[in-house]
């Protein structure tokens, strides 16, 4: 009867040690980026240099934002740059988290003050 409680102690512990070393492999596995993107974008630039930074520099921004986001990019010059990006799940921005909706209304705000013009800020 021990040798039984024993053998079922044993069998128990392996499974919780293999469910932990499951586990720990799936985190130590799980990109750094993908970890972040599931809990928010963070910005690619700090907001404080704007105002130095060249329209084109704020248009590629803005687009690196919504592709991180997984937001479907209206052109074909933005879709060319960031080919690499995991597909899009949606055309509206309604899907990114509150505080990157206002880092892009920031950066927006800074560049329509530059004069950049229209979506593609050149």
């Amino acid at each position: 009867m021990r040798e039984g409680v024993r053998q079922g102690i044993a069998e128990r512990l392996k499974a919780l040690r293999t469910r932990f070393v499951l586990v720990w492999l799936a985190l130590a596995f799980v990109s750094p980026a993908a970890f972040e993107q599931s809990l928010s974008v963070y910005p690619a630039v700090d907001p404080g240099r704007f105002g130095a930074m060249t329209c084109q520099q704020l248009w590629y921004v803005e687009q690196e934002v919504l592709a991180a986001g997984r937001v479907c990019l209206a052109s074909e010059r933005a879709r060319r740059a960031f080919r690499r990006a995991e597909r899009c799940i949606s055309d509206d921005e309604a899907i990114l988290p509150q505080d990157t909706r206002d880092y892009l209304d920031h950066l927006r705000s800074v560049a329509a003050d530059k004069g950049c013009s229209g979506p593609e800020r050149r």
